[in-house]
């Protein structure tokens, strides 16, 4: 369930079962379900009982594997996938591509995931691109919502002095105000380091299935 995408019939077939031993189902009596189980998957501050939707849950447990080949890109198997279905880019750009093992449709299932969270702990700026990469600390997009008025090529490099402190006039000059102030509470190293790959839904920017799911 960590490493492979359950078939949706299975997930739903379990869940099933939970749901019949849990309103007191058997062979000789049916009980109502007084709840939906959508409803049962809900967090408890939410109203429902806690529950794991499972094909969900199966989809943030397969994401651990996507963050590993992220954050340890020089390991046996990041090495293999990459060699075989992304040579010229890096896991979150790969394409679909043809002949796919059933490992890597997984982890292009459990990509959605990253997604929603994945950003860039700046550092000196030169990896994150301004206005295409994720990189402030607004959900969804940890993008800018300003019109582009600089290249779209433009690194976050580009808005960092040599002091490694921002260029407040030029964020201010060219993004909204909204965008400045997000970026200028952006805390910068004291000395210049690469820009980082972070989890946004975790103080130590670490993913892990409980944020994920």
């Amino acid at each position: 369930m960590s490493v492979f995408k359950l078939p949706i019939g299975l997930c739903e077939d379990m869940q099933k079962a939970i749901a019949s031993f849990w309103w007191g189902n058997s062979q000789n009596y049916k009980s109502i379900h007084w709840s939906k189980w959508e409803n049962m998957c809900q967090a408890k501050n939410r109203g429902g009982l806690g529950f794991r939707d499972l094909s969900s849950f199966n989809q943030a447990l397969v994401a651990k594997q996507s963050w590993r080949i992220i954050q340890e890109p020089k390991s046996l198997i990041a090495r293999v996938l990459k060699a075989r279905y992304f040579k010229n880019s890096n896991l979150m750009q790969a394409q679909l591509g043809s002949h796919l093992s059933f490992i890597w449709r997984s982890i292009l299932w459990d990509r959605k995931v990253i997604k929603q969270g994945l950003r860039w702990r700046i550092g000196d700026g030169q990896q994150a691109l301004v206005y295409q990469s994720p990189w402030l600390p607004r959900p969804i997009t940890f993008q800018p919502i300003s019109p582009p008025s600089l290249s779209l090529d433009t690194t976050v490099a580009e808005l960092i002095n040599e002091d490694q402190e921002w260029k407040e006039d030029v964020i201010r000059h060219h993004f909204l105000e909204e965008d400045a102030d997000q970026m200028l509470k952006i805390p910068l190293p004291r000395q210049p380091k690469p820009d980082q790959v972070m989890w946004h839904y975790d103080k130590k920017g670490n993913y892990s299935v409980k944020s994920g799911y």
